[in-house]
Protein backbone atom coordinates (compact mmCIF):
# COMPACT_ATOMS: atom_id res chain seq x y z
CA UNK A 1 0.00 0.00 0.00
CA UNK A 2 1.97 3.48 -0.77
CA UNK A 3 0.63 6.36 1.47
CA UNK A 4 0.18 10.05 0.53
CA UNK A 5 3.58 12.56 0.86
CA UNK A 6 3.53 14.54 3.33
CA UNK A 7 2.60 17.84 0.82
CA UNK A 8 -0.31 15.46 0.08
CA UNK A 9 -1.44 15.20 3.21
CA UNK A 10 -1.01 19.07 4.08
CA UNK A 11 -3.43 19.93 2.04
CA UNK A 12 -5.97 17.52 2.64
CA UNK A 13 -5.67 18.36 5.69
CA UNK A 14 -6.10 21.97 5.18
CA UNK A 15 -9.55 21.55 3.05
CA UNK A 16 -10.33 19.36 6.23
CA UNK A 17 -10.56 22.69 8.12
CA UNK A 18 -11.81 24.53 5.52
CA UNK A 19 -14.77 22.64 5.83
CA UNK A 20 -14.68 21.75 9.32
CA UNK A 21 -14.88 25.37 10.22
CA UNK A 22 -16.87 26.55 7.52
CA UNK A 23 -19.99 24.33 8.66
CA UNK A 24 -19.29 25.42 12.50
CA UNK A 25 -19.25 29.10 11.32
CA UNK A 26 -22.53 28.97 9.40
CA UNK A 27 -24.32 26.79 12.08
CA UNK A 28 -23.29 29.49 14.64
CA UNK A 29 -24.78 31.91 12.25
CA UNK A 30 -27.70 30.31 11.61
CA UNK A 31 -28.23 29.58 15.79
CA UNK A 32 -27.40 33.21 16.62
CA UNK A 33 -28.80 35.44 13.24
CA UNK A 34 -25.44 37.52 13.51
CA UNK A 35 -23.30 36.54 10.26
CA UNK A 36 -20.05 38.45 12.43
CA UNK A 37 -20.50 35.71 15.21
CA UNK A 38 -20.13 33.09 12.55
CA UNK A 39 -16.92 34.27 11.10
CA UNK A 40 -15.55 35.29 14.41
CA UNK A 41 -16.09 31.87 15.41
CA UNK A 42 -14.87 30.59 11.83
CA UNK A 43 -11.69 32.46 12.08
CA UNK A 44 -10.63 31.67 15.96
CA UNK A 45 -11.16 27.55 15.44
CA UNK A 46 -9.73 27.60 12.19
CA UNK A 47 -6.71 30.29 12.62
CA UNK A 48 -5.85 27.39 15.74
CA UNK A 49 -5.96 24.23 13.27
CA UNK A 50 -4.19 25.86 11.02
CA UNK A 51 -1.37 26.70 13.53
CA UNK A 52 -1.81 23.27 14.53
CA UNK A 53 -1.32 22.00 10.81
CA UNK A 54 2.00 24.09 10.44
CA UNK A 55 3.05 22.29 12.99
CA UNK A 56 2.65 19.37 12.41
CA UNK A 57 3.80 19.71 9.02
CA UNK A 58 7.11 20.93 10.38
CA UNK A 59 7.70 18.09 12.27
CA UNK A 60 6.53 15.35 9.26
CA UNK A 61 8.81 17.41 6.86
CA UNK A 62 11.53 16.97 9.00
CA UNK A 63 11.05 13.49 9.70
CA UNK A 64 10.89 12.38 6.48
CA UNK A 65 13.99 14.95 5.23
CA UNK A 66 11.80 17.50 3.01
CA UNK A 67 14.15 19.72 1.31
CA UNK A 68 13.68 23.42 2.37
CA UNK A 69 12.06 24.87 -0.77
CA UNK A 70 9.57 22.66 -1.26
CA UNK A 71 8.60 22.97 2.39
CA UNK A 72 8.87 26.80 2.19
CA UNK A 73 7.05 26.71 -1.24
CA UNK A 74 3.89 24.45 0.39
CA UNK A 75 3.48 27.20 3.53
CA UNK A 76 3.62 29.48 1.23
CA UNK A 77 1.00 28.55 -1.28
CA UNK A 78 -0.82 26.71 2.41
CA UNK A 79 -0.84 30.29 3.72
CA UNK A 80 -2.27 32.04 0.76
CA UNK A 81 -4.88 29.10 0.26
CA UNK A 82 -6.04 30.07 3.57
CA UNK A 83 -5.94 33.66 3.50
CA UNK A 84 -8.21 33.36 -0.02
CA UNK A 85 -10.65 30.98 2.43
CA UNK A 86 -10.64 33.84 4.92
CA UNK A 87 -11.70 36.36 2.78
CA UNK A 88 -14.34 34.56 0.93
CA UNK A 89 -16.10 33.67 4.18
CA UNK A 90 -15.64 37.34 5.36
CA UNK A 91 -17.70 38.09 2.41
CA UNK A 92 -20.24 35.90 2.66
CA UNK A 93 -20.50 35.95 6.25
CA UNK A 94 -20.81 39.68 7.13
CA UNK A 95 -23.71 39.71 3.77
CA UNK A 96 -27.15 41.01 5.38
CA UNK A 97 -30.40 39.74 4.48
CA UNK A 98 -32.47 42.42 2.23
CA UNK A 99 -36.36 42.59 3.54
CA UNK A 100 -38.73 44.03 1.40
Amino acid sequence: MQSLPIDGLFYIGLGTIFIVTTLLGFGIKRWTKQGMMGFYTLLATSLGLFFWLLLWFQEAARASFMGTIPWVLNLFFGTILYLIFIGISYLILRRKRRRT
